[in-house]
């Protein structure tokens, strides 16, 4: 969603608007003093999801995103195999890149 810019004068004349569109319909509005941002409006989700991005680790906040829409998340189990003791695995068929290709014709 892209934010609404507005000057400093017009955020002053309708704060309580813009504090509602961003409460009740997640609109974001970004208040500009000589046309440089010095202040948004976002709804509380927003804020807390931007304090959680900061607070956590890129792969911590990826991990609770896929969490939150119910997807499992497992971690490898057993011991670690060097490099040069693995196994490359063959598969059979056409090239997934191929398959890909295909499938969106």
């Amino acid at each position: 969603m892209t934010a609404v810019r507005v000057s400093t004068q017009e955020a002053k004349a309708k704060l309580s608007e813009y504090l509602n569109r961003a409460c009740y319909r997640g609109e974001r509005f970004i208040i500009e003093r000589h046309g440089k941002p010095v202040a948004a409006i976002v709804s509380p989700e927003d804020l807390g999801s931007l304090e959680r991005q900061t607070t956590q680790s890129p792969d911590e906040a990826y991990r609770q995103a896929l969490a939150e829409v119910g997807a499992l998340i497992s971690r490898p189990s057993g011991t670690p195999v060097n490099a040069d003791e693995r196994r490359l695995i063959r598969l059979e068929g056409k090239p997934l890149s191929q398959q890909i290709i295909e499938d969106r014709r």
